[in-house]
């Protein structure tokens, strides 16, 4: 079975080729760059933000029985027109390309911030919707648009993730400086009083879910996310102790916008259509972020 993967060399796309091969599809990979990555068999280069995009995919590459698109611009500036040209329109190229191929899957990469700040505990997926950026409002464009093209003969999967951690996780996010700190015996410092709790989901979680929404043949909207979220202070508290390190923990006085917010996150859904059961602790994440310093040196 040959699956099509876009966003192929950015961290969730990378545990998603390692993991799809490892299942035994044959994995196409594209990106804007070319890079070496475990599990493709081919890797097309292309930016989604051209019209031309489907015709340069057809011509180098054999159609696909199903599609992962998990490209994306991360921009947050309003006025970033990457934002529109590689999220939206790249979302309806991809969808365009699916019917050309007549490709019978596709699962598509959202986000949990879609909501907005969560106003209720835990977050399910009917919560309401309200994007904090264009970065946002470009992912659930394209959840609307997956749930268009959701018809006969076609399934359509919108994967809702909350924040992706584990190998690959870029080293300004907080779990990354906290591992590289206290690696280093050098103070975890903490906004407000560390109360705001994140939900971590392990990148190799997040391929296990892809995998299951294309065998279990599912559609709709799902969230994928960690069984339990922590707070920053926590997460201080399980960085030093994961690590055995002598870090001390530092409140540094300034205080944390989003102070108290939970972002506790319902699978419920993904459990019963996907079997979608994390296999991946914080701790697990912790280590493989410090495996990755100590190999890069």
């Amino acid at each position: 079975m040959r699956v099509f993967l876009t966003g192929a060399t950015g961290q969730v796309g990378r545990a998603i080729a390692a993991r799809l091969d490892s299942e035994g599809y044959v994995v196409i990979g594209m990106s804007r760059k070319r890079r070496d990555v475990q599990g493709l068999s081919e890797h097309f280069e292309a930016n989604l933000g051209s019209e031309e995009t489907v015709d340069l995919i057809k011509r180098a590459v054999l159609p696909c029985e199903m599609i992962v698109h998990a490209a994306a611009s991360l921009s947050h500036d309003l006025y970033d027109p990457t934002i529109s040209l590689t999220n939206c329109l790249g979302t309806q190229l991809i969808l365009r390309l699916a019917e050309l191929w007549r490709t019978r899957q596709m699962v598509y990469l959202s986000s949990v911030p879609v909501i907005g700040l969560p106003q209720s505990d835990p977050i399910t997926e009917e919560h309401p919707v309200n994007p904090p950026s264009a970065y946002h409002a470009s992912k659930l464009y394209g959840e609307y648009l997956m749930q268009i093209a959701n018809r006969d003969g076609f399934r359509a999967v919108s994967l809702r993730l909350s924040s992706p951690a584990g190998p690959g996780t870029p080293a300004n996010r907080i779990l990354a400086t906290f591992v590289r700190r206290a690696r280093a015996n050098e103070p975890l410092k903490i906004l407000g009083r560390g109360s705001r709790k994140q939900n971590y989901v392990d990148v190799r979680d997040i391929a296990a879910a892809v995998n299951a929404s294309l065998n279990m043949n599912a559609s709709g909207l799902y969230n994928v996310a960690a069984a339990q979220s922590v707070s920053n202070h926590e997460l201080a508290l399980t960085c030093v102790d994961e690590l055995s390190s002598s870090s001390p923990i530092e409140f540094s006085g300034k205080p944390d916008p989003e102070e108290g917010v939970m972002w506790n996150v319902s699978i419920a859904k993904a459990q019963r259509d996907l079997a979608f059961y994390p296999r991946f602790s914080i701790r697990d994440s912790i280590q493989a972020i410090s495996d990755e310093f100590t190999t890069s040196g």
